[in-house]
């Protein structure tokens, strides 16, 4: 339970608290104007500007680390265009921090804002150099019985595995008044919160990222101030009346200076609306952009929402049309129909993202889980997610993967633009410096960057070779491909894993992946130097391969593990032995099993 000295949370605890008393207090604060967002959310995004608008702030605290506010300018540029990306990593190494945003983005709408009118941008949230950010805790198991969360999504559709925000906020937006989607939006921030201080707590990273955002507040002294957090935020940020000190009694840690902290390096990078999209595997994506982008572009308007459900219905039954299936003009107007009704029977003005797609399966698929239902899935990805892709305002400086990648070939001694074509021959288990080049030209394959070529590589009579070579050379093409792979990291590392990712989420598409596929994935990532994925890889190699693949698939997945506990390859040098051992005593019974029966 929390405490009493927990924000915005009476002694009683958040069971006993209001919740239209609440929001009504959250909404009807005045210093900070709290406007509670997801990062990605038309409904705000359509709302925000009249809400600055009408409070006119002095300055506009953001929900982003410091470190990245050197970027906001080119952000704001009316040449930019979205989706792009700031990233931020640690010099030493550490994970990579991305903040992606789109034209729906409710964050970047409020940067174009405030470079319009002159308000000055403050990046609250805690700087992404602060060690709290890798000291994250396990999140405690949410309390049994009913929570606020859970009331708010009965009174939706009731599903379950409703999206609270979606329907809440999203689905009812359209031809609202902005005051009223800002309540929403803190009224899902409020039961989340209460739910979270009921059960397992607030964690230590975003209460100290909380105190860093009060930090702020307090130095922005008796100007007015507009706050832009996550809406599970906002109840921190209230302030009491009677004293300067916020809710919480806390006094906020001034910010990290550069003394005996890593060196982060940002990015700006140009993004695409498929990696935006959820499935992609980023974290911080939303479903269907392209469908959210018309949802913007609507402008709140019930019937330009309709106009857009139309429109998309018809973009999937001709992509539908063109993969072989019929789907006329009929099943369009009969989809287009069902969404309409769904809205009006759950009291929406008009169709969400969950009226279309339900409607979509309904009648376009026919029932179909493979065959017709799989090629309606097709459609629905590319119309409903879209290909947009972003582009940087001219003069924008150059970050992001291709300056990190020409630093790298030089810290290694690998060719780079202008030198000539090489031969290399690695040794990568005797000697370090090969054994980094090895990872680093790895991973320019898996990121299909036209650089390195493998010669060879086999070893001779079935023994693995101790060395490999390469040929390697810089050119025209190399440049090129570096700016594409950029989109999916500001590192190489990032950039192959994110690659990597996304082969994986193609196969399960295409009804895979195989089982062939299931080693190479654990083999690529392993040679990348990717420890984490490659976990996830040999979790997936213990469930596929022993129940799926043949004897041959099972000797060489063997060899693989082999490698792999020897320390061979780099990114199986910290996978635990014990679940090595395991995986390895499966597949050697499967392929016992196989001999059997083929005896």
């Amino acid at each position: 339970m929390s405490s009493p000295t927990d924000p915005a949370v009476p002694a009683g605890g958040p069971a006993a608290v209001d919740p239209t008393a609440a929001v009504a207090a959250l909404a009807g604060h005045r210093r900070p104007y709290l406007i509670g967002v997801r990062h990605h959310s038309p409904a705000l995004a359509v709302a925000l500007p009249r809400l600055l608008a009408g409070y006119r702030p002095e300055v506009l605290l953001l929900e982003l680390p410091p470190e990245l506010g050197r970027w906001l300018p080119w952000l704001a540029d009316p040449a930019t265009t979205a989706p792009v990306a700031l990233a931020g990593v640690l010099g030493d190494g550490g994970g990579p921090a991305f903040y992606p945003f789109a034209d729906f983005s409710p964050e970047l709408v409020a940067v174009r804002w405030a470079a319009r009118n002159g308000v000055p941008v403050v990046p609250c949230d805690l700087p992404l150099a602060d060690p709290a950010w890798r000291q994250r805790e396990p999140g405690a198991a949410p309390p049994p019985g009913l929570s606020f969360a859970d009331a708010l999504r009965a009174a939706g559709s009731g599903r379950a595995d409703e999206d609270l925000w979606d329907r809440t906020v999203e689905a009812r937006a359209p031809g609202a008044d902005p005051e009223a989607v800002r309540r929403a939006a803190l009224a899902v921030g409020w039961a989340l919160r209460a739910d979270a201080e009921r059960g397992p707590g607030v964690s230590p990273l975003d209460l100290r990222r909380e105190a860093r955002m009060r930090h702020c507040l307090a130095e922005a002294g008796q100007r007015r101030v507009a706050a832009l957090v996550g809406a599970f935020h906002a109840p921190a940020l209230l302030v009491s009346e009677e004293a300067p000190a916020l809710l919480t009694g806390q006094e906020a840690p001034p910010p990290a200076g550069p003394t005996g902290t890593p060196t982060v390096v940002t990015s700006l990078v140009p993004y695409t609306f498929g990696l935006l999209d959820a499935r992609s595997g980023y974290p911080a994506g939303i479903r269907d952009p392209q469908w959210q982008q018309s949802v913007l572009t609507a402008d709140g308007d019930p019937v330009a929402v309709e106009s857009a459900t139309t429109d998309a219905v018809v973009a999937v039954c001709a992509a539908i049309r063109r993969a072989g299936h019929p789907a006329g003009p009929g099943e369009a107007r009969e989809t287009v129909r069902l969404a309409l009704d769904l809205a009006r029977l759950r009291g929406l003005p008009a169709p969400g993202r969950g009226e279309l797609v339900e409607a979509i399966q309904s009648v376009l698929a026919h029932g179909e889980v493979l065959g017709r239902g799989r090629a309606v899935a097709h459609a629905m990805e590319h119309v409903l997610v879209g290909d947009r892709r972003g582009v940087l305002a001219p003069g924008t400086p150059r970050s992001g993967l291709a300056p990190a990648v020409r630093e790298l070939l030089a810290g290694l001694r690998l060719p780079g633009a202008g030198d000539p074509a090489r031969e290399l021959r690695l040794d990568p288990l005797r000697s370090a410096l090969d054994r980094r080049r090895e990872v680093t030209l790895h991973r320019l394959l898996v990121c299909d960057v036209a650089y390195a070529e493998q010669v060879g590589g086999a070893g001779v009579g079935g023994v693995d070779a101790v060395t490999t070579r390469w040929r390697v050379q810089w050119s025209p093409r190399t440049e090129a491909t570096i700016e594409v792979a950029g989109l999916r990291g500001v590192t190489l590392g990032q950039a192959a894993e994110g690659a990597l990712v996304e082969r994986r989420r193609r196969e399960r598409a295409e009804d895979g992946p195989t089982v062939a596929a299931v080693i190479t994935g654990l083999a690529d990532a392993a040679r990348c130097d990717l420890t984490g994925l490659a976990a996830r890889r040999l979790a997936e190699v213990a469930v596929t391969v022993p129940a799926e693949g043949t004897l041959g698939e099972l000797v060489t997945a063997l060899a693989l593990l082999d490698r792999l506990r020897l320390g061979h390859l780099p990114g199986g040098a910290d996978l635990p032995p014990d679940e090595l051992a395991r995986v390895a005593e499966a597949l050697e019974s499967a392929a016992v099993r196989q001999v059997d029966g083929l005896a």
